[in-house]
């Protein structure tokens, strides 16, 4: 089995394992991002922090907002503005002066914890003993309130219960096969209503999975960049180092790529015989699109790596730490008007064509590596 196998199994079966010690971590301005395998702030930030990584803890306070992300996560520590955290199992018990979304496979709220805002929940397993000051939505298979909401309550799920403990400062709207369960001591005092038609299910659903998707399709793309520099480190820096060699060449492939993809499966389905590997190439295709806006993600993570310090480039830890970086920075160029769009649209189109032009190469001088 070749390293580049061998290591995306042992990041995706066993999280522990896959990653090292080795953390990386970066200051601009006020602001702080760290990654790697135990990525820890023990320290008070005066601006915003972002941190992933396979165990991320948040201990001391962050005077703005926290984007936390990763496979074990706790934030103890207290937040001067809004929370956004996704996980496996994510733990609150500490404070959020600001909003919190959040979305996590366990998702536990401990009774010390307090959110200032609205909260937005979204995860397989909910349970929330602490304090939320603004409305609460939440949207799960199993949902246990046993604390204090300020405001109304959605709540979408197979299994809903409000504890002893729960204060309902509005009413409770509910989604649910069964009734929800509702402990003879808790106090909701707008009422609880069971929602039955399909529309307004449809709506919180959909709004539900709209901020769970988007939260959990950040976090997705940013462990599949990891999983790119950390598994292939010599790929995804060739590939990004392309967009500079030839970015002409890239730009070009990229452009014929988006097209004439799309066309060929359209082709393939007109046969009605070449239907199963429309499919196929259909599959391949979202993942060109994915791996593209990686490869230029990453190509900008590399050059403002090299010119802070170029010898950190040998390190995956401070490489993947600077894709963060380099996500957030074309995120936030995107929204420019105009030109914004323009810069991002030939950034895609140029990752594309590297991504491409990379594995065409491989493909042609090693197969079995390709």
């Amino acid at each position: 089995m070749n390293r580049p196998i061998a290591t995306l199994i042992v990041l995706l079966c066993g999280p522990g394992m896959a990653f090292a010690d080795d953390t990386a971590r970066a200051s601009i301005g006020s602001s702080e991002l760290i990654a790697g395998g135990e990525a820890v702030l023990d320290e008070p930030v005066y601006g915003n922090a972002f941190a992933a990584g396979g165990r991320v803890e948040v201990r001391e306070r962050i005077e703005k907002s926290a984007f936390v992300s990763g496979g074990d996560v706790t934030v103890a520590g207290s937040i001067g503005r809004n929370l956004f955290a996704s996980g496996g199992d994510l733990r609150l018990e500490g404070e959020v002066e600001g909003k919190a979304r959040v979305a996590g496979g366990t998702l536990r709220m401990s009774p010390a914890a307090r959110i200032g805002g609205d909260a937005t929940f979204a995860g397989g397993i909910i349970d929330i003993d602490g304090s939320i000051g603004g409305s609460l939505r939440a949207y799960g298979e199993r949902i246990v309130i046993n604390g204090t909401v300020g405001g109304d309550v959605e709540l979408a799920g197979e299994n809903i219960r409000l504890g002893p403990d729960a204060r309902i400062g509005g009413r409770v709207v509910y989604r649910s096969r069964d009734d929800v369960v509702v402990d003879p001591a808790a106090q909701v005092a707008g009422g609880i209503k069971k929602s039955t038609r399909d529309r307004d299910w449809l709506h919180k659903v959909g709004r539900g999975a709209t901020i769970a998707g988007g939260i959990t399709i950040s976090l997705g793309m940013l462990l599949l960049g990891a999983v790119l520099i950390l598994g292939m480190p010599r790929f995804s820096r060739e590939a990004a180092a392309s967009i500079r060699r030839k970015p002409w060449q890239a730009l070009g492939l990229g452009c014929v790529m988006l097209i004439g993809v799309p066309i060929t499966i359209a082709i393939f389905i007109v046969t009605l015989v070449g239907i199963p590997l429309a499919l196929l190439l259909a599959f391949g295709y979202v993942a060109l699109l994915m791996l593209g806006f990686l490869i230029a993600a990453i190509f900008v993570g590399d050059q403002a790596l090299e010119r802070i310090d170029a010898a950190k480039l040998g390190s995956v830890w401070w490489r993947a730490l600077f894709l963060l970086l380099a996500v957030i920075v074309i995120a936030v160029v995107r929204q420019i008007p105009v030109i914004g769009g323009i810069a991002w649209w030939l950034l895609f189109l140029a990752g594309i064509g590297a991504f491409t032009m990379r594995s065409w190469q491989g493909f042609r001088n090693d197969p079995a590596t390709a």
